[in-house]
């Protein structure tokens, strides 16, 4: 167990020592606005507000407690106690950051170890469920099987999983082959390694795709890890990496009763340089209008960007067959088919699930697992 075993502070600061020779340092505004005591017992959000505490607070009284934790009583009257485990969690002296998990990217290895789990199990096994959406989370991608061949199944599988994006497309929309198709999708042609609605703002998250009914031949689902592409690229060819990650593109989609448009880079950056968000969507871009002297170097990112989604390494292909679904982070994982071979019937149902309420979920469910194995 970690322990302080020695305090002291200057006009600025406070110094802890540890009894394992580790030593940090926290000025005092942060331990201040960090204090436990001025957080909600149960939510844990702040219940002072940062910008009126006094910029020239200082501690009045130091003192290790009996656990090795941090007692301070404050310049202002407030009386501040940190534990240990929390000093250290939190101990930025020493490098600790807030950050997202890395994602575990990928190419054709993936087929021999793909996230699968049963219908059945995802309903009735709770650990199944949480170490299959574990899985999707590491890996943006997520395989099932053994759904009853229904309509609207896959809503009932969503809403399970999140909460359901509505869009003008409805709760669940029909992917099959239609006379004056508004989209190749709607065809028996092949389409193109994408990620989904690039033109909204924001793009859709999660999206689930069952399948129905599927007796045609040929028509394989085709999947690529737009992170890993980025990760290549920014090895290989830095330079057109930031020409993707810094150029906004105009995304539109236009029919009757609905015109929807957004403007964003190919690639999104957090500020700490780390890969947010893949928007790849060659049919709904909009001609590049950028500066003459830039148009030949982006279009050679763009396409050596669109070149990598055909490489055999970087690429899945799934002969996914009725009652199989896949379920794919859109923000990362583009998705097509290839041609159909031959005639059959081929009927998909997809939906979208926001992110943060699928990952929230599952939070709690490893919460509640978590506190179950320790009774």
């Amino acid at each position: 167990m970690q322990r302080i075993t020695r305090v002291e502070h200057d006009h600025k600061s406070i110094m802890l020592w540890w009894n394992d020779g580790r030593d940090s340092v926290f000025h005092h505004f942060w331990l201040r606005d960090n204090s436990p005591q001025a957080r909600h017992p149960e939510t844990g959000h702040r219940v002072e507000e940062t910008s009126l505490l006094a910029g020239d607070i200082r501690p009045r009284h130091l003192a290790i407690n009996d656990t090795g934790g941090l007692e301070i009583c404050w310049s202002d009257g407030h009386e501040s106690l940190f534990s240990a485990d929390w000093l250290r969690k939190h101990d930025y002296f020493n490098g600790a950051r807030s950050q997202p998990p890395l994602p575990d990217t990928w190419g054709r290895e993936m087929a021999s170890k793909l996230p699968r789990i049963e219908h059945a199990a995802f309903l009735q096994d709770i650990n199944a469920r949480i170490r299959w959406l574990q899985a999707f989370r590491r890996t943006g991608l997520g395989i099932m099987h053994g759904i009853p061949e229904q309509d609207g199944i896959v809503l009932d599988i969503a809403q399970s999983i999140g909460q359901v994006r509505v869009t003008s497309w409805g709760k669940v929309f029909d992917v099959k082959a239609v006379p004056r198709a508004n989209s190749v999708a709607y065809t028996n042609l092949p389409l193109v390694l994408h990620t989904d609605e690039a033109y909204r703002d924001p793009v859709p998250t999660i999206q689930l795709t069952h399948f129905v009914r599927s007796s045609a031949s040929g028509g394989e689902a085709t999947l690529v890890d737009g992170f890993k592409l980025a990760e290549v690229m920014r090895a290989q060819s830095p330079e057109q990496f930031q020409l993707l990650a810094e150029t906004s593109l105009h995304f539109h989609f236009r029919e009757a009763d609905m015109e929807l448009e957004h403007h964003a880079p190919v690639l999104t950056l957090d500020p700490e340089g780390r890969l947010k968000e893949v928007r790849y969507s060659n049919h709904s871009v909009q001609p590049f209008l950028l500066p003459p002297e830039a148009m030949e170097a982006f279009y050679e990112a763009y396409r050596a960007f669109g070149a990598l989604r055909d490489r055999p390494e970087y690429r899945l292909e799934l002969d996914m067959q009725a009652g199989d679904m896949y379920m794919v982070d859109n923000r990362r994982v583009m998705h097509g088919r290839k041609a159909f071979r031959s005639g059959g019937h081929r009927h998909l149902q997809s939906c979208y699930v926001d992110t943060d309420e699928a990952m929230g979920r599952l939070a709690v469910l490893e919460r509640k697992h978590a506190e179950h194995k320790h009774r």
